[in-house]
Parts: structure tokens; sequence; C-alpha cells
């Protein structure tokens, strides 16, 4: 039987620590196949982790290689890399708004760019998630006009939207109320139930440790290194 794909590969990828509070990376080597939750540890006060950025190939590695549903991000082309980085959400660790969009407009977006489903479906359905976060509805408002601990979870909303194949997860609990944790770790197993990839890095983990998607995998970070638990 042939071996399926990994939606995400990193090989022996290193990255050395930028000007910006970044810190670099070592060695690191993971798959992350359909259906499958990494979590990642992270140590908690450090600078900024690159895994997101290098699993979207929005960073270039220094070494090593990063591998998307099996190509290479560094081997894309432009309509290719668009297409790509359609089929992943993210919740950013810091801002992740585009400020002279409204909200809505920010959350829809790669839906609406990426596939033909009618605009009503896509708005109805953010609103569904938005409600399930314990939102009444979605503010009407450019982003920097709006409450950051609103924002953190209309950016759980924009994560889940639709059906992408990954889902790369920055300290997503950052600024969030603790007591809608566990909404957001339900809604992470419901996704790996359904085929969908994800990532989760942040400093405490124990809201996932009732999801009951299998196989699920531990790492923490050791400085640059990242180690198996």
């Amino acid at each position: 039987m042939q071996a399926l794909t990994p939606i995400l590969e990193f090989k022996d990828v290193t990255l050395g620590a930028g000007a910006s509070q970044m810190i670099g990376l070592k060695g690191v080597s993971f798959t992350l196949n359909r259906g499958e939750i990494i979590m990642v540890a992270l140590e908690e006060g450090r600078e900024h982790i690159p895994l997101a950025s290098l699993a979207q190939g929005l960073v270039v590695q220094d070494s090593g290689h990063v591998y998307f549903k099996g190509a290479e991000w560094t081997e894309m082309g432009p309509s290719r890399l668009s297409l790509q980085r359609g089929l992943i959400r993210r919740v950013f660790e810091h801002f992740g708004w585009i400020s002279n969009l409204d909200v809505m407009e920010n959350i829809s977006l790669a839906e609406c760019y990426h596939t033909g489903r009618p605009p009503d479906e896509i708005a109805q359905e953010i609103g569904s998630l938005a409600r399930r976060f314990g939102l009444d509805t979605v503010p009407d408002a450019r982003p920097s006009r709006v409450h950051s601990m609103t924002l953190r979870k209309l950016e759980w909303v924009r994560a889940f939207v639709g059906t992408p194949d990954l889902i790369l997860l920055e300290r997503p609990l950052f600024g969030a109320p603790k007591a809608d944790a566990p909404k957001l770790a339900q809604a992470v197993c419901e996704a790996a139930r359904r085929g969908v990839a994800v990532l989760w890095m942040a400093d405490d983990l124990r809201f996932l440790e009732s999801c009951d998607v299998a196989p699920v995998r531990h790492f923490r970070m050791d400085g640059e290194t990242m180690v198996a638990v």
C-alpha cells in the first residue's frame, strides 16, 4: 500500500535568529499527517518561534526542507504558492489583521478568494462559529476598534472557516478568557476528526488533554531545538 503524503513535513530545518524578537531553530524534523494534532510546548516568555511562518513558506530556512502536501515551498511558483496557502488557516501569536478591512472582510477574505462559495453561505458559517465561541455577532468595525479579547476569539473563527488542510495555532489562548479555552480545544478535535492537520504551539497545553484524536504527538522547545516528549 502506498504511504500517504504528509500534510506538513520538516526535514532537519535550521533558521538563524531574527532581529525582531524571533529565536532560531536548529535541526527541526517532524511530519504532520491528515487528521493529526501536533502540540508544541513553548518556553514561557521566550521570543517568537517561526514554526508557523516556515510551515506557510513565508520564511525561508537557512538549511533543510519544508514540504506542504509533498511539495517544497521553495520549489513553487507564485500561483501555486497562493493556491496552497489558501488551504492553510492560522491564529497569529501577535496582530494578524489587515487594518483597512473590517473584521468580517478579514475573516472571509481567504474563503472568498480561494473558493467559489456564495458570500451569504460564508457569512452564515462565520456567524455560527462566532456564536460557538461565545460571541453574539461579528462586529461591523475595523480591527482597531474591536476589543483585543474579542479579536482573539474572532481569530479562532477565521481559523475554522471552510475546509482547510492545515490549521496553525500560535499561542491562541493568549488574551482569551480561560473559560473559553475548552471551546477552542473541542473545535480543534472536531477539525482533526474531519481530516484537518493541526499544529498547536502554546505555553500551556493542558486544555488539549481531553482530545480523543489519535495519534496526538507532543514536543517541547528547548532553546532552538524541538524535543519529542
